[in-house]
């Protein structure tokens, strides 16, 4: 958008990330010939036109299986060829193309330059976004360009850090700047890159902005934030604008579909459609609110992932931090989640969330060391005297409330746990020697119940008020009032606002549990629980419908379906007539079945379990959805394209009996189909279709977590990348699961293909056996079978 008297073609938006065949590091992309010219006529080749330059030769790479985040870096140039004030020519398009790009692709950036725009948003405002909010801004100032200048002024002036200048050619810059570092590189006499120095300027580019994006995160890079020390840089997120239409469509795409899949529990679609958000810059946001989906859905260990993945694109981000230290707290990593919440209360000794959520992990100490004992009496005991825990965690909340009185959670929970401090101390404490801490608590309780009550009095009324405003009122009046009546309106008002959210209910449910463990407002708190538990039985039926969304009767689990296995598969097709590698013989399809279902058993597996499949194809995959639903066992099928199309690419090869058998199974009251378009929409230009329905399916079966899921393979261990699309997409899944960390079964149908013979198969070495053994086997050609 610089040089704004170009009129950019429409390309390839690259606001987004590479297709996940690019990993972060690789050798740059193959380089198309670069234009001369302004960036839209001139459709020449600088390559045609200077003989001299370096053929880049492609780099074959191997194919990451997850989709690759890239820091996003936006290059601030001239269009096209431009000449300087001395009369030098500069073509700034060869220049970019030839040695910028590739040296920012190098560094794990990627790059992104104003004319590779398509979106039809506010360009200037889409161009100011850029300036914001891009993690690198690489200006190249070889000449002196009004707009590459004013652009350059704008980062320095909102961002302290991420600058980068290049220049060619000129022996000074402009008094402004003349004191910034600025790296040089190499031209010829025609303006485009020299090809004697274009390796090794390409390496300098790509180290500088390596070593400036590793920087200390409180280094500043720009003069003005170093001249003017008591400069504030903006709060990323307040630099937002809707007028950026562009900027923000994917962003508006990604949400709705998260909205959907929240509400209808489908952690792998939130878990896919964030993972694939190609612009960077709307990363971090996305990640915070599947973060936060995936809390609301109870997984803990889902949710420190993504905000790890959050902190990875910005480790300066506050709120990532919190939410890291608590959900390791949720999962029990207790000393972790202490260290890192001490670490930000370092570097922010005034932030009231994370004094919160360090209050939680004490007063969880605390409740810890008397909650799973029986005995009423001595329960009551074991928590008087572990109260050195209890007193350390009510003072920790009440010093964040006093931070930020806006901040109701803090409040609520030291009135809370000053209630059962006094409460117990009257049970046990000494009355002639009474503990000075809770004589202190004593004290503060009348002054902290008036100032709570009236704070969210007053908030309540307001159309807005939140189920946390609503239920912080609702439990202060279960621990201040005798009316039960009111407790009881307090709390239906409360679920007004739930949104039927069962981890909200369960949340606030937690929190009178320990008070009825305790003995404390014995007939307050029974009226909240079982208005609580009546709502939350009343969602999870509503959650978990009879009728699956084709009107099928679904077949209700006997047992606890939380605690139930997660049975991922995948397997090779029937072998037929062009299928590349032969896998599958058709004759041998009840020894294959007879060894799904020996898998199936090993794990006892039956209605309590869930099967979750990336196709059903004719061949294995359908053998095993019939398997499960003669077993009882629901089946989720994942499926990369439209039932019609799909049927002729998967189906119908293998014959007129598995096509059949498709629509048999299909129509099972067990089973359920998925179609990508509709759940998750169309795969972005460069993510394979295939591979990526892989990766829904997968994360779909994490639903109960990695240590209840096993991926069954029909797979013969074949390595490489092969070419056969059958064999490369069952190899793809086990490399899946093997990143995540699952378990595998494999059934190896080697043996059942005829001409296996001393360890060999079309050239391929005999994996069941060692591989000094192996390598001495006798390539063979495999001969078909003579018809019998």
């Amino acid at each position: 958008m610089t040089d704004h008297s170009a009129n950019p073609a429409p390309k390839e938006n690259v606001l987004s990330s590479l297709p996940a065949s690019t990993p972060p590091s690789s050798s740059p992309a193959p380089v198309t010939p670069a234009e001369t010219g302004t960036a839209s006529s001139d459709k020449e080749s600088t390559a045609a036109a200077n003989p001299t330059l370096p053929v880049v030769e492609p780099v074959e790479s191997p194919a990451p299986t997850r989709p690759v985040i890239r820091p996003h870096a936006f290059v601030v140039m001239p269009f096209g060829k431009k000449k300087g004030s001395d009369g030098t020519l500069y073509d700034f398009n060869a220049i970019y193309k030839l040695m910028i790009k590739p040296a920012l692709e190098e560094s794990g950036f990627e790059p992104f330059r104003a004319d590779e725009e398509t979106s039809s948003g506010d360009i200037l405002t889409d161009m100011f976004q850029e300036l914001l909010l891009a993690d690198l801004v690489l200006c190249d100032l070889s000449i002196d360009n009004a707009n590459a200048y004013y652009e350059l002024g704008i980062r320095h002036a909102f961002r302290k850090r991420g600058v980068v200048h290049i220049q060619a050619g000129r022996a000074y810059m402009p008094f402004d700047i003349f004191n910034v570092r600025t790296l040089p590189y190499h031209i010829t006499a025609e303006g485009v890159p020299d090809p004697e120095f274009l390796k090794n300027d390409i390496q300098a580019i790509a180290r500088m902005t390596k070593d400036t994006w590793a920087s200390d995160r409180d280094a500043i890079h720009s003069p003005i934030y170093n001249l003017l020390s008591g400069l504030k840089e903006p709060d990323r997120n307040s630099l937002r604008t809707p007028l950026a239409t562009g900027f923000w469509r994917e962003y508006n795409e990604w949400k709705q579909r998260v909205t959907v899949a929240q509400r209808q529990k489908r952690i792998g679609d939130i878990l896919l459609l964030t993972e694939e958000i190609r612009n960077p810059l709307i990363k971090e946001e996305a990640i915070g609110e599947a973060g936060k989906a995936l809390a609301n859905m109870g997984r803990n260990e889902l949710a420190l992932a993504q905000y790890r993945k959050g902190l990875e694109v910005n480790s300066g981000n506050l709120a990532f931090r919190r939410e890291e230290a608590f959900h390791l707290n949720r999962l029990g990593r207790v000393d972790e989640a202490i260290v890192k919440i001490e670490n930000l209360l370092n570097d922010f000794p005034d932030d009231s969330e994370a004094i919160s959520y360090l209050g939680r992990i004490y007063k969880e100490m605390w409740a810890d060391s008397w909650k799973n004992i029986s005995d009423k009496t001595k329960r009551l005991r074991a928590a008087f005297d572990s109260y050195h825990w209890l007193i350390k965690s009510i003072d920790i909340y009440l010093k964040g409330y006093r931070i930020d009185l806006n901040n109701y959670y803090p409040g609520v929970n030291a009135l809370t746990l000053s209630s059962i401090a006094v409460h117990l101390a009257d049970r046990f404490d000494d009355k002639k020697d009474p503990d000075p801490d809770i004589a202190r608590i004593r004290r503060e309780l009348p002054e902290l119940k008036g100032a709570l009550v009236f704070a969210l009095e007053t908030k309540v009324d307001e159309d807005n008020a939140d189920y946390w405003t609503l239920i912080s009122l609702a439990e202060l009046r279960v621990l201040t009032i005798d009316n039960i009546a009111n407790v009881i309106r307090s709390y239906r008002k409360a679920l007004t606002a739930s949104r039927r959210n069962l981890f909200f209910l369960q949340a606030s449910l937690s929190q009178l549990e320990i008070l009825r463990a305790l003995d404390l407002r014995g007939e307050n708190v029974q009226a909240a629980i079982n208005i609580l538990e009546e709502e939350v039985n009343r969602v999870s039926k509503s959650d978990n419908p009879p009728l699956t969304g084709k009107g099928k009767k679904r077949k209700k689990p006997t047992g606890n379906s939380s605690t139930g296995q997660v049975f991922l598969f995948a397997g090779y097709m029937v072998d037929y007539p062009s299928k590349e590698k032969k896998t599958f013989p058709e004759t041998r399809e009840n020894e294959i079945r007879s060894e799904i279902r020996k898998k199936l058993e090993k794990y006892h597996a039956g209605s309590d379990d869930k099967a979750i499949l990336a196709g059903l194809s004719a061949g294995s995959e359908i053998l095993f959805a019939e398997e499960c639903a003669e077993k009882g066992i629901h089946v989720d099928v994942h499926l990369p394209l439209a039932e019609a199309a799909y049927i002729r690419e998967f189906v119908s090869p293998g014959g007129e009996t598995w096509t059949e058998r498709f629509y048999k199974i299909r129509s099972h009251p067990l089973v359920d189909e998925y179609y990508q378009m509709d759940n998750i929409g169309e795969a972005k230009e460069g993510y394979e279709p295939y591979e990526r329905n892989n990766r829904w399916a997968l994360y779909s079966s994490l639903l109960h977590g990695i240590d209840k899921v096993r991926l069954i393979a029909v797979w013969n261990g074949l390595g490489g990348r092969p070419k056969d699309r059958d064999a490369r997409l069952t190899r793809h899944m086990v490399e899946l699961m093997r990143e995540t960390g699952g378990m595998i079964e494999t059934i190896n149908t080697s043996k059942y293909i005829h001409g296996f013979i001393a360890g060999a198969i079309d050239g391929l070495p005999d994996l069941s056996k060692p591989a000094a053994e192996s390598g001495k086997s006798k390539i063979i050609k495999r001969v078909p079978p003579k018809s019998k």
